[in-house]
């Protein structure tokens, strides 16, 4: 893919990561390799930081809560990370034991099995891949190589699209 696979976790006021989005989700709107541990994680994150009315708005006791409950969960505009050191792609083995945040500058996530899809990641990724139909459309403007890239960057899109789309209901 042409643009960066993952974004980092989305912010409000400098605060941590906003994962309310993702749990605030029907239990379905997960799919992808790595959805049911997201919905696990998730779920366990919800219940350990539960703070019955109270609105945490101490950046230090995000910070603290975040230390002590961290899910590893990283929204992303085009897939959500699970992060697992060990099946992480991002990761090359020989720096496996050198972070405890997947690189997202190194994501493979259409071969990744810490990829989780929301709606939204879907939508983006299904926007991708028409960008890259359009592209491939007048491809006889483009290089061989780019055009051969292009190619294979749209079938694996599509291709990953309809192995983690949600059943019909």
């Amino acid at each position: 893919m042409a643009r960066r696979h993952g974004a980092p976790p989305r912010r409000r006021g400098g605060q941590q990561p906003v994962l309310a989005d993702l749990a605030d989700n029907e239990p379905t709107a997960l799919t992808g390799p790595a959805a049911a541990e997201a919905e696990q994680r998730i779920s366990e994150f919800a219940h350990r930081t539960a703070l019955e009315g109270q609105v945490v708005t101490d950046e230090a006791r995000l910070k603290r809560i975040m230390a002590r409950h961290d899910p590893k969960v990283y929204p992303g505009t085009f897939v959500t990370c699970v992060y697992n050191p060990d099946r992480a792609l991002c990761r090359p083995r020989h720096r496996l034991g050198s972070g405890t945040t997947p690189e997202l500058a190194d994501c493979q996530p259409l071969a990744c099995r810490n990829t989780a899809l929301t709606a939204d990641n879907r939508m983006a990724l299904t926007e991708h891949a028409a960008e890259l139909g359009t592209a491939l459309a007048h491809g006889d403007l483009l290089a061989p190589y780019v055009r051969h890239r292009l190619a294979e960057q749209h079938q694996q899109a599509l291709a990953f699209l309809s192995r983690h789309s949600p059943e019909p209901t």
